[in-house]
């Protein structure tokens, strides 16, 4: 790990949860906005495979899948009878009834990140089945989403040119959930998570940018406010006029000459 790249699978803490800018957690309920929780509890395959993973306090292999994992092994490493590990990478796992698994990224300075994402299924009998994945920025914004469909489907992620704007302290999430069709039985899930720091930015830069966006909003609902009440005059204008044309036909008009009367 340098202070510009980081890696998740090479950067994999087996002592630590945070660790560096990394975390291994979950969330219980929606994946946009749902409460990040750490998993505290690092746990090896009893099965002598080498394969740990990082559960919810408790948890252990064969009562729960959820969490994140991790293969420290030289060579690919089957898990579970049929889940193709890659040699020291990352894989992640949901949980129907618990949620999702996630790893979070946390900035360590403002600046413009880049990001190179891969999810791809390694359950080698998820024929047909789904899992979803998604990528979250601050718990605010969706950045990317898809569906992995079937044995081995794989799929990836590049930010644009120039990165993507983070300030310090703020969090990408890497999410993997149960796809559409509601199991986690066949979700095990390769991550490879590659961020590059492409240009440091001062506090200055980004509080200036904040401010010039606040006032852009700012100036955007002043608008608004002003046309609307502009298009509002014109309402009572036009209500106006067509009431006093409708009353002006009602009104009788009196004719003009002499009146008739006895000669």
């Amino acid at each position: 790990m340098s202070d510009s790249f980081w890696s998740l699978s090479s950067n994999f803490s087996l002592t630590h949860n945070p660790s560096s800018v990394w975390s291994y957690g979950s969330k219980p309920v929606g994946y946009l906005t749902g409460t990040f929780n750490l998993l505290t509890h690092l746990v090896q395959d009893s099965n002598g495979t080498g394969i740990v993973a990082w559960f919810e306090e408790g948890a252990s292999y064969g009562n729960s899948w959820l969490g994140v994992y991790y293969n420290p092994n030289p060579t690919t490493t089957t898990f579970g009878s049929k889940n193709i590990f890659p040699a020291k990478s990352v894989c992640m796992h949901p949980e129907t009834d618990k949620g999702f698994s996630v790893v979070r990224f946390t900035a360590p300075t403002n600046g413009n990140y880049s990001l190179n994402v891969t999810f791809a299924h390694v359950d080698n009998t998820a024929t047909n089945r789904h899992t979803g994945v998604y990528i979250v920025y601050n718990n605010l914004e969706t950045l990317w989403e898809t569906d992995l469909v079937g044995i081995g489907y794989s799929d990836s992620f590049k930010s644009i040119d120039s990165g993507i704007a983070v300030r310090e302290n703020e969090t990408i999430d890497f999410i993997v959930g149960i796809g559409s069709d509601s199991l986690s039985f066949y979700d095990m899930t390769l991550a490879r998570v590659d961020i590059r720091l492409l240009v440091a930015t001062s506090t200055n830069e980004n509080t200036n940018s904040t401010n010039l966006m606040n006032r852009n909003q700012t100036l955007m609902k002043v608008g608004i406010i002003v046309g609307s009440l502009f298009i509002l005059a014109i309402f009572v204008i036009l209500g106006y006029s067509c009431y006093g044309h409708r009353k002006n036909k009602q009104t009788p008009q009196k004719k003009s000459g002499r009146v008739r009367g006895r000669s």
